[in-house]
């Protein structure tokens, strides 16, 4: 969930901007620390780093703690509650308890432990609530101004992540309650958010606000596959036909196609050779760029571990399926840690998509595209030129319009 990665950024920007004499090699330990599942080997480290960096447990407050939640999170993850909860306990700043807690909160939805996800999305609101509008429970030498800011974009993943667990398990009324809590305020919406408030909004009778916000994210193109579907039905308890409601949908596409035309057309590159590349499949089969001349190439630079990546591969699944001429290859880059081939095998097979997927262990291939960050979408026209680089995901349909935009205009060249 997106949720996790915006808690650890505020959390881990609240220790180097309290600390900002810290090296660069205790916070990529504190990472590694993030991502390791063995709570054991995170306590013989979580000591390493305090002796080696001579961290205080006066001056090192913050670093301490971010020690402490990461093995807290490991016992989670290892299935020992009973251990996470008193390293929790452990924990001094009661930001960072409600911080982890909430990672916690996360990782419990995913492997949908939904009523003891409850019991911790509860006590992380009770904590924060109990702390929100006092000043001295702010980090040492952190700006009050930063404090407030953090306080209330904080409240947002808490409130959210309680939503969350309360609609997994029924309980529509009060799960809307604190998911109108969490948007408050709240301009620029996770796709994830608009999806959760609307199916709980319809949930409790309130069709029409549920339309009129599916409506709005719609006709911005800015819709996720699951949102058009539940669009698509109240639309037709509002218009009466099928036909009736493809003809509205078909009117916002054409507005939303023209736009995408415009600016897409300005993103093209011209006279730029794609690098070619050996690299194998899942199966230990070689394949080439060179073996797709003639055709349209769709590369799909993504890793197991990349939450964007892993988040547009259904509107992926939903593009490739509607252009079987074009070929989508799924290149597997900078994955971490042991077996990476594992990991993603595992991944395709539990999920049967992506297709098509090699392997760019050491990240070459990467390097050759120039890739900066994951995901990344590169268009390659018939006759082996970069037309397109695309960078990043938001929602489902701005990605297939996007893409269906840069697929059109490759096939012109």
């Amino acid at each position: 969930m997106k949720i996790v990665t915006l808690i650890f950024n505020i959390i881990f920007c609240i220790v180097l901007q309290t600390n900002a004499q810290q090296t660069e090699a205790l916070n990529k330990r504190i990472q590694l620390m993030h991502a390791e599942k063995n709570p054991q080997k995170n306590i013989h480290t979580m000591y390493n780093i305090i002796k080696v960096f001579k961290l205080d447990t006066g001056k090192n407050v913050e670093e301490i703690d971010l020690l402490k939640g990461n093995v807290a999170l490991s016992f989670l993850n290892a299935g020992n509650y009973t251990h996470f909860e008193a390293y929790i306990r452990k924990i001094k700043n009661k930001f960072n308890q409600t911080s982890f807690l909430n990672m916690a909160v996360s990782n419990l939805i995913k492997i949908e432990a939904f009523n003891y996800a409850a019991v911790l999305a509860k006590k992380t609101i009770e904590l924060y609530e109990s702390y929100k509008d006092d000043p001295s429970a702010k980090p040492n030498n952190f700006a009050l101004e930063d404090w407030n800011r953090f306080m209330k974009m904080a409240a947002y993943p808490y409130y959210e992540s309680y939503a969350t667990v309360l609609h997994q398990k029924g309980q529509y009324k009060k799960a809307l309650f604190y998911e109108e809590k969490a948007l408050l305020g709240n301009e620029n919406l996770l796709q994830s958010s608009i999806e959760l408030y609307s199916a709980l909004l319809v949930a409790d009778g309130q069709t029409d606000k549920a339309y009129d916000l599916l409506l709005k994210t719609v006709a911005m193109g800015k819709a996720s596959i699951k949102m058009t579907t539940l669009f698509k039905k109240l639309a037709l308890q509002k218009l009466g036909s099928d036909g009736k409601v493809t003809v509205f949908l078909d009117s916002l596409q054409r507005t939303i196609k023209q736009q995408y035309a415009l600016e897409v057309a300005q993103k093209m590159i011209s006279n730029k050779v794609a690098p070619v590349f050996k690299l194998l499949d899942l199966n230990e089969k070689t394949v080439s760029l060179d073996s797709f001349k003639g055709k349209i190439v769709v590369l799909d630079f993504w890793a197991t571990w990349c939450a964007p990546c892993v988040a547009s591969m259904p509107a992926m699944k939903e593009i490739s399926g509607r252009h079987p001429e074009v070929v989508f290859l799924y290149i597997a880059t900078q994955e971490t840690g042991i077996a990476p081939t594992t990991k993603v095998r595992n991944y395709v097979d539990t999920n049967k998509f992506p297709l098509n997927v090699l392997l760019d262990a050491s990240s070459t291939t990467a390097s050759a595209y120039l890739i900066k960050g994951i995901p990344t979408k590169v268009v390659i026209d018939r006759k082996g030129k970069i037309r397109f680089v695309t960078e990043g995901y938001l929602s489902d349909s701005e990605l297939i319009n996007e893409l269906e935009t840069m697929i059109n205009l490759a096939k012109a060249q």
